[in-house]
């Protein structure tokens, strides 16, 4: 477990207190209580490892601790375990008491020397388009909860330009953008999946991401937090020999087709060892150029032939080992990173990559409530390589309560006992979309900081109820034991799954092509309604019964929105069940009404908040534009990968059609809405889904007919949508339950 102590150079006073002092000016901003927290760094630790020490007097919060990072994670603890301030996606602001809780002094440290963070797709999903401001919050979201390897691979596409035109002459930006994808499907370019779909990005963006990633990589240097970043995986461009002018003694038979991923093509693969090398050498003298001092990192994020794709002809064993020794000769206390998903890493990766230089990310953490690593885990020796424990809790973005509370808990707490003999080193949060579920991260990067004294789940939901509202037991009994049972109920539900198939949430029946019976929105979803749908509707109520006290909670009313969001998705289901069973078309027709006017009411709910708008997606992408085209060019990719996710062949032959489903205001009414109302209008037959109604909406065509609920013309044209909430949350969250739910509230109370 020594990776990390050689990449972590001691800050200097002044770039400690810029980052500190900097995160708490902006998560504090009020009544000078940024001021109100003393921190320093231990000159000489007191004990090995991450910890931090913190004191409160009344007046004053010390923190010190081994780190700046550590530092923050103090913080934190006092904001949510004393204070009663959660800070979150939906909420990344508080204010302190006016009174200070005081606090005697108390120790945490943390078990595990790495607290990971991110998924390729995460950065597709939901960080496509994010600006510095986003970018700058989400960092100090990463120092609160104590991460220190992220993946980062913001302009990364640089790097590409910078090796294909300087280091093999390539003579224009056009032609590395045969090659680069649209901003929105980096993820899947990065992991060798596809090419060039999505584009071609402008001059703009590229000087864009630039300029972010040296500001990424700047704060990121400044907390103590080392960034993961791509390494080189022996792609290639399909059309590389027509263009790389500076490709000396290059073979056409050199490079290969790696066939097709989901019907996307894949780019080419070097399969000349001595070219592979050649290549990846130029590759991470790029990084060097296009990032100089801006970035300083020994981890390199490499997953060849990701998820089975070996090109014919290709002997990954000889590729990889080729790969490593262009990485280690840049580098020679360089850490190669791999992800274990489905048959990944190889027995070739894993026997080829010394002990000590690898680092295995286990994704199936919380599906399988794993405490030891799994698959390929050892090296030629046999010796087990390091591993990081993982909850891939999201898939594709998708909006809805979901997770395996207990079964995180435990399996991490239970790998911890275990360290000593299987080799865990970290913990992570791996989802492929973000801003959901946000217990499931306070709990989980909570974990290593108290492995030694446990979490049961009674204890965690005390904690939390507490630490997300404000409300302890002792100032407002009666809230806080609603509360409780409110997240009870749902961590014995919904946050409970024990399949461990299902990907994420369990899909909204509103969002799925439509059908006369309820089933799953994407292809690989293997997802059911495993939680009781009354006891969730009783917890809808619960919520609804503190309004008065917490009405102008912001964490209240985001849970509150959510919950109830749920509860009509669960009731869509349940009618949509009901159409199944209908025997005349009166019937028919009253229940189709019913499931109607269940969309448009979920649209308006989810309408009130910020974070459920389609426009705050749409807003960030066409705010990276310089020009209306390509302002345009970024909102179509942005409705491309949440709807189609790319053409006809690969929405329909390749299945990828709504796999990024969001149950978001606007997509509900414009998109899934007028499916739905065409279906029923079609006496409940199949119709052109992708060529009528999808493909349209995410060209943003406007030769198609109104979509009935929007202002004529607006259905499709770009622009249409924005992030300014409308309506009061609370009051339509109860005009919701009225509405659907009022007649069967005697059952509900409990």
């Amino acid at each position: 477990m020594t990776m990390l102590a050689c990449m972590t150079a001691t800050l200097s006073a002044v770039a400690q207190n810029q980052a500190i002092g900097g995160m708490l000016s902006r998560i504090l901003p009020n009544n000078g209580d940024a001021e109100k927290f003393e921190y320093t760094i231990d000159e000489q630790p007191a004990q090995a490892g991450d910890y931090f020490r913190l004191k409160c007097d009344g007046e004053k919060i010390y923190v010190c601790g081994n780190s700046t990072l550590s530092i923050a994670v103090g913080i934190n603890w006092y904001l949510q375990h004393h204070a009663g301030i959660n800070i979150s996606w939906n909420n990344p602001k508080g204010t302190l008491p006016a009174q200070l809780p005081a606090v005697q002094e108390e120790t945490h440290a943390s078990k595990i020397n790495y607290r990971y963070y991110l998924n390729f797709c995460t950065h597709s999903y939901t960080m496509a388009f994010w600006n510095w401001e986003r970018w700058q919050q989400e960092i100090d979201w990463m120092a609160l909860h104590g991460i220190n390897l992220p993946l980062i691979i913001q302009g990364m596409e640089c790097v590409w330009r910078e090796v294909l035109m300087n280091g093999y002459g390539y003579t224009s930006l056009s032609q590395v953008n045969e090659f680069v994808t649209g901003g929105a499907y980096y993820g899947w370019f990065f992991m060798n999946n596809m090419t060039q779909w999505g584009g071609p990005q402008p001059e703009s963006w590229y000087e864009g991401q630039l300029a972010l990633a040296r500001n990424i990589f700047g704060r990121l240097r400044d907390f103590g937090i080392t960034p993961v970043i791509p390494g080189y995986v022996g792609m290639v461009p399909k059309n590389f020999l027509s263009y790389a002018t500076k490709a000396a003694g290059w073979n056409s038979s050199d490079i290969v087709s790696s066939g097709k991923w989901n019907q996307f093509e894949r780019p080419y693969f070097v399969n000349n060892t001595a070219r592979l090398k050649e290549f990846a050498a130029r590759y991470y003298q790029a990084i060097e150029t296009v990032f100089g001092n801006d970035l300083a990192t020994h981890f390199f994020a490499i997953d060849p032939f990701h998820e089975g794709m070996v090109p014919s002809g290709v002997t990954p064993k000889t590729s990889i080992t080729a790969m490593w020794e262009a990485l280690n000769t840049y580098d020679p206390q360089a850490i190669w990173v791999a992800q274990h998903w489905q048959e990944n890493p190889s027995a070739a990766l894993t026997t080829t990559i010394p002990q000590g230089r690898l680092l295995i990310l286990n994704l199936h953490g919380d599906s399988n409530g794993e405490t030891t690593l799994g698959g390929n885990a050892t090296d030629a020796a046999g010796k087990p390589h390091e591993w990081v424990w993982g909850m891939t809790s999201n898939f594709g973005g998708n909006v809805g309560l979901f997770g395996r509370l207990n079964r995180v808990m435990q399996s991490f707490y239970g790998a911890c006992q275990l360290q000593q003999s299987n080799n865990l080193v970290g913990i992570g949060a791996l989802p492929e979309g973000i801003e959901n579920n946000p217990m499931l991260y306070d709990m989980l990067f909570l974990l290593p900081w108290t492995a030694d004294k446990p979490y049961t789940q009674e204890t965690w939901l005390r904690d939390y109820v507490a630490m997300r509202y404000g409300v302890n037991p002792e100032a407002d009994e009666t809230t806080f034991s609603t509360l409780l049972s409110v997240w009870t109920r749902l961590a014995k539900g919904v946050y409970n799954c024990s399949s461990t198939q299902q990907q994420g949430t369990t899909e909204s029946v509103f969002m799925q092509r439509p059908a006369t019976t309820p089933k799953t929105v994407s292809s690989w979803a293997f997802s059911s309604w495993y939680w009781s749908i009354e006891d969730l509707r009783t917890a809808a109520f619960e919520m609804l019964s503190v309004a008065e006290v917490l009405k102008d909670n912001e964490n209240y009313q985001y849970d509150l929105v959510d919950i109830m969001r749920q509860a009509l998705a669960d009731y869509g289901k349940q009618t949509l069940d009901q159409l199944a069973l209908a025997t005349t078309d009166t019937e028919r027709q009253q229940i189709q009404e019913k499931f109607l006017g269940l969309i448009l009411s979920q649209d308006t709910l989810l309408g009130t908040k910020q974070d459920f708008r389609l426009g705050t997606w749409t807003e960030l992408a066409r705010q990276r534009g310089t020009t209306d085209a390509e302002k345009a060019l970024y909102e179509k990719n942005a409705r491309m990968l949440i709807t189609t996710w790319g053409e006809k062949a690969q929405c329909d032959n390749g299945g990828l059609h709504d796999y990024a489903n969001r149950e978001w205001n606007g997509l509900l009414a414009s998109y899934y809405y007028p499916r739905w109302v065409a279906f029923f209008a079609n006496n409940m037959q199949q119709l052109r889904w992708f060529d009528d109604f999808e493909w349209p909406f995410a060209t943003g065509a406007e030769d198609k007919p109104n979509m009935l609920y929007l202002k004529e013309g607006t259905p499709y044209a770009y622009g249409t949508f924005t992030r300014e909430p409308v309506g009061d949350p609370v009051e339509t969250a109860q005009r919701m339950y009225n509405r659907y739910f009022e007649k069967n509230q005697i059952k509900h109370i409990r």
